[in-house]
């Protein structure tokens, strides 16, 4: 076995005015950390401090997940920023949230770009720096969510913040470690998702959607939101990962 400690996490906080989305409370109670929506391509200020709330009654980490201004498209589809802005929406979403997090005595745990912002971090490396420089400004103290190699998470720990790595269970991969965006999520078979668990934690390895093996340090294990059976996939991990021996905890307790 690879792992003796794992973070599994999962993206919340995703409804807005009268659009529900999601089943965060019951979501909530299976995870170690949460990625809540700031606003941008999902979330609302009140669905942000009720998130917030629901995180800190199950004893759930914290993090923003920043987005694009593109609520139509969920934040999945592609802006052409330019670092200035790119620093500025960040300090925006994450300096929010971080105060709704301390209006509720608690601390903002880290954060976690959303998909189409990190893919557009990692063509623009200067719009990478801009995103680490942001979290930087609002908290130096925060995690930043990401993967080795990509440029968010290199840049960042070159400047000293503190990383986490993470993989999500029900997205594929390609052979460079980057993630295929789906515009649309369907849902993951469960004993596929298991499949892809064991690999992780007893062999350290991540299959490509070409069939080749990664290695792959991971620290956080990641279920999306939107995923249509999402909290029957945190469910099911969480009791594999009772079998096989391993601690779930906040990822902030040991990168």
């Amino acid at each position: 076995m690879i792992y003796r400690k794992i973070d599994i996490n999962a993206d919340a906080g995703e409804s807005f005015g009268n659009y529900k989305y999601g089943n965060d409370e019951e979501l909530m109670k299976y995870l170690t950390s949460v990625n809540i929506a700031c606003g941008f391509h999902a979330g609302d200020p009140q669905v942000m401090r009720k998130s917030v709330r629901l995180a800190k009654k199950y004893g759930v980490a914290i993090g923003a997940h920043p987005g694009f201004p593109d609520l139509m498209g969920f934040g999945r589809r592609n802006m052409d920023v330019t670092a200035e802005e790119m620093r500025d929406y960040i300090v925006y979403q994450v300096g929010a949230l971080k105060v709704f997090a301390e209006a509720e005595g608690i601390k903002l745990h880290h954060v976690g770009p959303h998909g189409a912002v990190a893919a557009l971090g990692r063509r623009i490396p200067e719009v990478a720096e801009a995103f680490v420089d942001a979290v930087k400004e609002v908290d130096p103290g925060l995690i930043l969510l990401g993967r080795p190699g990509l440029p968010t998470y290199d840049i960042a720990r070159k400047k000293g913040l503190r990383v986490a790595s993470q993989v999500g269970l029900d997205i594929d991969y390609r052979p460079d470690k980057t993630a295929v965006l789906q515009r649309e999520k369907k849902e993951m078979p469960p004993e596929e998702a298991l499949r892809r668990l064991r690999k992780i934690i007893l062999e350290g390895k991540v299959i490509a959607v070409d069939g080749s093996e990664m290695d792959f340090r991971v620290d956080t294990l990641l279920v999306h939101g939107d995923t249509p059976n999402a909290i029957e996939l945190c469910k099911t991990i969480r009791g594999e990962l009772t079998k096989i021996g391993v601690e779930m905890t906040s990822f902030g307790n040991f990168v």
